[in-house]
């Protein structure tokens, strides 16, 4: 019995542990925001998708900065079972349950049933998947491309064929645009696709074409991403060492996980050193059928290495920046744990278990006291039990200066209109170097109008961090309220106790 054909008893425990953790996660993913309000950047999803036009959906993916293809498929998902919170969020979650279910079903890549079902069960329990899995944002999304791409490019680096590189450069480019970092996988794939077969690769060159509309749409889409790029408007801090810890950890889980992993797979390698010094059956030392799949683990590590190496050098990172590249991470992670259990399944089982025991607890924490304080929805249902003709709406940001008015209007009166509950929105735009509490009191005279000021104080270049709003206090009149937490802030306002009742 060799390494490559494990033992009947291995492949039953693998496949059981990844119908466990697929099973036990899908109705985490439907209930980890259940009765949450939309936070900002559902926000935007939700306004977006809700646009009256196809035209309209792409005029606003254009001027948002990210890519565009989760807007343009919430459309047409709004126009087929509404916006209401629920329904926004079902396709993240179908599509996060999806993501390892396709790993644990897909056949033809060369991977053995161990690793490949361990890679499923991994995917399956990783925290931050089943985080946003419970979001209205396009990032499960592009977890099941990336997913569907590394299976279809292993695959590819096994037999090239045309059919073959077009499914894998189909799957990349959607990929790309659901989030524009994809790029890197995409091209560190092709580059090895390229390295390894040569000729054959260059013989399938008609299956680039179908990169076209990717590279189009982004030679569209580039000058206003520069826009969000200029200094003063990019609003991520320049990555620092402090910060690397948390970033590396990212793609397994979190920190726990990952220490945990660690001292998991540091055992395993004594065990494995210990058994070679013993002469020992070895695995084999040659690339086998899976060695495709060590290929897109390298793509993937080395694609997450650029992105926060970057983030070094200007304001671009952000630790969701890596989802592209974590199923290629977490397949690193199946692919170690088999080889240094010999085919025997243990070592697999084990990491398994640590995802877990991060897991379980994870999400009954989301499940039962999670909250989405960067939100406004809560606020918009208070005032609207006082009826106000008009709303101000600020949201308090670097970026927003670039954005254009009818998009702040249109996210800051969503619910509003959501419910109908008529109202004219008028969006205010900040200034960081002046105290902003004078204007915004000034606009606030009618007491038919109520206020909604959103910030973020650990983002420079909001106006909040350095002059907090003390608006109660210059006009005791207005009944305020904070509807954030921290450095989050909600401020809510309006006359005749219209945001007294509220409780998030």
């Amino acid at each position: 019995m060799t390494a490559d054909d494990p033992r009947p008893w291995t492949r039953r425990l693998a496949a059981a542990l990844a119908v466990l953790a697929i099973a036990a996660t899908i109705p985490v993913r439907f209930a980890i925001s259940h009765g949450q309000p939309l936070w900002l950047d559902e926000t935007w999803t939700a306004a977006i998708a809700a646009q009256p036009s196809w035209a309209a959906v792409v005029r606003q993916a254009w001027l948002d900065v990210n890519a565009p293809l989760y807007y343009l498929f919430m459309h047409l998902w709004a126009g087929l079972f509404g916006i209401s919170d629920v329904s926004l969020r079902v396709p993240s979650a179908l599509f996060g349950a999806a993501a390892p279910l396709a790993v644990a079903l897909i056949p033809g890549t060369g991977l053995r049933p161990v690793p490949r079902l361990t890679w499923a069960a991994l995917l399956a329990l990783w925290t931050q998947g089943l985080y946003l899995s419970g979001e209205a944002r396009g990032y499960t999304l592009l977890i099941l491309l990336c997913v569907l791409s590394t299976l279809a490019f292993m695959r590819l680096m096994r037999a090239p064929s045309l059919g073959r590189a077009a499914v894998w450069a189909g799957l990349a480019a959607l990929a790309i645009l659901a989030h524009y970092h994809a790029l890197l996988l995409g091209a560190l794939q092709g580059l090895a696709y390229l390295a390894v077969h040569r000729g054959k690769a260059v013989k399938t060159w008609p299956a680039a074409l179908l990169f076209a509309p990717a590279f189009g749409w982004i030679a569209v889409h580039l000058p206003r991403i520069a826009e969000f790029m200029r200094p003063g408007i990019a609003w991520y801090n320049i990555l620092n060492p402090r910060r690397v810890g948390a970033a590396l950890a990212y793609p397994f889980g979190g920190r726990e996980t990952a220490a945990h992993l660690a001292v998991l797979l540091a055992l395993a390698v004594v065990a494995w050193l210990a058994a070679w010094w013993a002469q020992a059956r070895r695995a084999p030392a040659e690339p086998g059928p899976g060695w495709p799949a060590w290929l897109a683990v390298a793509a993937g590590v080395a694609a997450a290495a650029i992105v926060i190496g970057m983030g070094f050098v200007r304001p671009s990172f952000t630790d969701r920046y890596l989802v592209p590249f974590t199923p290629a991470i977490l397949l690193g992670v199946a692919l170690v744990a088999d080889r240094l259990g010999r085919g025997s399944g243990v070592v697999c089982a084990a990491a398994v278990a640590v995802f877990a025991w991060t897991a379980v607890p994870y999400a009954q924490r989301q499940v039962e006291h999670g909250w989405r304080w960067y939100n406004w929805e809560v606020a918009s249902r208070d005032l609207m039990k006082a009826r106000p003709q008009r709303l101000v709406f600020i949201w308090d940001h670097p970026a927003s200066p670039i954005l254009e008015r009818s998009q702040l209007d249109m996210i800051g009166g969503f619910f509003f209109k959501r419910a109908g509950v008529p109202v004219t929105v008028r969006s205010l735009v900040l200034d960081a170097r002046k105290d902003p509490n004078p204007v915004v009191l000034a606009a606030l005279q009618d007491p038919r109008t109520a206020l909604i000021w959103t910030y973020d104080r650990g983002v420079l270049g909001t106006a909040a961090r350095v002059h907090p709003p003390r608006l109660s206090a210059m006009d005791p009149s207005l009944a305020c309220r904070n509807y954030g937490v921290g450095n989050i802030g909600v401020l809510a306002c309006g006359r005749q106790g219209s945001v007294d009742s509220a409780k998030p």
